[in-house]
């Protein structure tokens, strides 16, 4: 048994070896589409890569040649990440700050700044989220095109109160996303009118969303809800219908575990 034991405990700490080696693996990618593995990686303050390979044979790059240089996972970044779980997001901000700078041009830098937007935003500090958002967006145009990433920014721009930029941000993607996306836009100009204490108008937007989106079935639990919310505030007998709806239709939601309680 022992003897198995400890076959065990080496079968285990080699893959978490191999595992951490396959982790630990720096790279570049060059605009000609060619990767170059590494042992170590640095970046200087002008975008200038140094790669060391694992022969020890170290090789440079001017930034005009890199299309990415990633380094290993910070063990900083995990830290803070952990830190935002735990609501500590002061002490987590000033971590990634520290890995944004530490890891310019490495990738890091752009996956702290996500985070850091993150923790601004649940810390309810809505104004500095948005200008987190937008700064990574203008260092990482490929993250613009993030759709979770652009619904956590729109969603501090809110927050923050910004609605004419979230008017915005909301009619281009009705005109040109998803229609899943394109749902969830329509779902928060309803936001924006409630924000504005215009409680009709949110009824009806989140209406649309119900009847335009019917075949959108990730958006229409919260619409549902959203809509019975409003109509029962304005004392309109269909929110009962809509109570009922969500949970007749969606009933493993957790829009459906609210609408129970009201009806």
């Amino acid at each position: 048994m022992n003897r198995r034991i400890t076959h065990v405990a080496l079968a285990l700490t080699l893959s978490l070896a191999v595992l951490h080696s396959a982790q630990a693996a720096p790279y570049v990618i060059l605009k000609n589409g060619k990767k170059i593995g590494g042992k170590d990686i640095r970046a200087k303050s002008d975008g200038t890569i140094v790669l060391t390979t694992p022969t020890g044979d170290q090789f440079t790059f001017a930034a005009a040649q890199v299309d990415k240089a990633v380094a290993d996972r910070p063990a900083e970044f995990e830290t803070a990440v952990r830190m935002i779980q735990a609501k500590k997001y002061d002490d987590a901000i000033k971590i990634l700050d520290k890995v944004a700078r530490d890891y310019s041009f490495l990738e890091w830098d752009n996956e702290a700044l996500a985070q850091t937007a993150k923790a601004y935003a649940l810390k309810g500090d809505s104004s500095r989220a948005v200008s987190t958002y937008e700064k990574l967006f203008k260092a990482s145009p490929e993250r613009a095109g993030d759709s979770a990433l652009q619904w956590e920014y729109r969603g501090s721009l809110l927050a923050a109160g910004n609605h004419a930029k979230l008017e915005t941000e909301l009619t281009e993607t009705i005109e040109k996303g998803s229609r899943s996306d394109a749902a969830r836009a329509q779902l928060m100009r309803g936001d924006i009118k409630k924000a504005k204490g215009d409680l009709k108008s949110a009824a009806m937007d989140y209406l649309r969303t119900v009847v335009l989106f019917e075949k959108e079935r990730d958006v229409q639990p919260e619409a549902l809800l959203k809509t019975a919310n409003a109509l029962e505030q304005l004392k309109d007998k269909r929110a009962g219908d809509m109570y009922k709806k969500l949970v007749n239709e969606y009933p493993a939601s957790a829009e459906a575990a609210q609408a129970r309680a009201r009806l």
